[in-house]
């Protein structure tokens, strides 16, 4: 992705965000979870448990898919506080991280293969199908997620693999997918032979949403993919998927071709679930991000910047700023707010959107960030 800050430089807008925020005084580009609210104390606790309980075993070389004690964790005590049925037939697979799964996922199925996603789309996942794909058909997104009468009138010219979709706290729009667009697109899987890639790392901390799209899912069409970077912390690196047996077969012993998903972290995101941690911390993160996202939201309509939909969970919200969004980055920058243009996330369209993040900023950040951001709006 080329981009211009006074010379062109190879970055995505996600990183030229992040980058320029740790230069500017409000940061509302990132999608790092609030550093304040990471269970330090627990992670560490943790850490020396396993090592001093178990020893050197923590330091082996992972096993394929998954060491047992953790995906035994993740059944018995993650799994419910998705509200994700497992069904029989169906495996853990666990990976360095949701992004890990997506790029094993897209070694699976694809060989110069059609897929859709909506549109918008996160592209830092979306990059490792679209690489393998031979073609990507945007679909379009309402306030209510994927618009499925458009999808199926794409299914009937054209075939597809994969469906890519992120069905809560949607990034970068910030909406839901409404619980009859999820089982519509599991009858239009079936129907049209292909599958349903369900990106769902928000979950754990997005309050009180529909099912997961996997739940109506009997022919094993969907494959569900999360992470505890949300919830606990991005950089110990451990996600999963849950596949039916012949694909989770497959991605676990492709999973263990690179040996990337660290052993002694999946013991420690093993305990801190055992512990109870990880439930302990999906209410509290959730009430976090909630307060700071109705911040943002009164805040842009009190100016009224009201060209959004308005977001139920997660960390961001999509605004139409009804003028070039690098201009406005740009200008707004020189003011000490950083935030993302929003036009590559999108396949088509998004010229004027910016991305709005409350996962770092304080909500008296939010508040002046937003006034700097009107008064650039105005005056251009």
């Amino acid at each position: 992705m080329v981009s211009r800050i006074g010379k062109e430089i190879e970055i995505s807008p996600v990183e030229l965000g992040s980058q320029i925020a740790k230069r500017v005084k409000i940061n509302m580009a990132s999608g790092t979870p609030d550093p304040g609210k990471m269970p330090l104390k627990e992670i560490e606790e943790a850490y020396n448990e396993v090592l001093n309980e178990l020893g050197s075993k923590v330091l082996f070389y992972p096993g394929a898919g998954g060491q047992d004690e953790l995906i035994r964790e993740i059944k018995d005590k993650f799994l419910p506080l998705l509200n994700l049925n497992k069904r029989k037939g169906e495996r853990i697979v666990v990976t360095s991280g949701a992004q890990h799964a997506m790029e094993l996922l897209g070694k699976y199925f694809l060989e110069n293969d059609v897929i859709a996603v909506e549109n918008p789309t996160f592209i830092e996942t979306f990059n490792a199908l679209k690489f393998r794909s031979s073609s990507v058909i945007p679909i379009s997104l309402d306030s209510s997620g994927i618009n499925v009468n458009e999808l199926e009138t794409l299914l009937k010219i054209v075939k597809i693999k994969l469906l890519y979709v992120i069905p809560n706290c949607h990034n970068p729009a910030g909406v839901n997918m409404s619980e009859c667009k999820r089982k519509t697109l599991v009858e239009l899987a079936e129907k049209y032979d292909f599958y349903i890639i369900e990106d769902d790392p928000y979950r754990p901390i997005a309050g009180e949403i529909p099912n997961p799209i996997k739940n109506y899912d009997n022919t094993g069409r969907v494959i569900y993919v999360s992470s505890f970077s949300k919830i606990i912390a991005p950089g110990l690196r451990v996600g999963f998927l849950v596949a039916k047996e012949d694909i989770a077969e497959k991605i676990s012993l492709m999973e263990q071709l690179d040996f990337s998903t660290s052993t002694i972290n999946q013991y420690v995101v093993a305990r801190l679930l055992r512990k109870g941690i990880v439930t302990e911390k999906s209410k509290e993160l959730y009430e976090h991000y909630k307060i700071k996202m109705r911040a943002l939201i009164d805040s842009l309509k009190d100016k009224g910047l009201d060209k959004f939909n308005e977001p139920k969970c997660g960390f961001f919200l999509l605004l139409d700023v009804g003028r070039d969004s690098w201009n406005v980055f740009h200008k707004v920058v020189e003011k000490g707010l950083s935030l993302v243009p929003a036009k590559p996330f999108f396949l088509r369209g998004g010229d004027t959107m910016v991305r709005l993040s409350v996962s770092v900023a304080t909500k008296e950040e939010i508040i002046e960030g937003v006034r700097i951001l009107n008064e650039v709006i105005r005056n251009s």
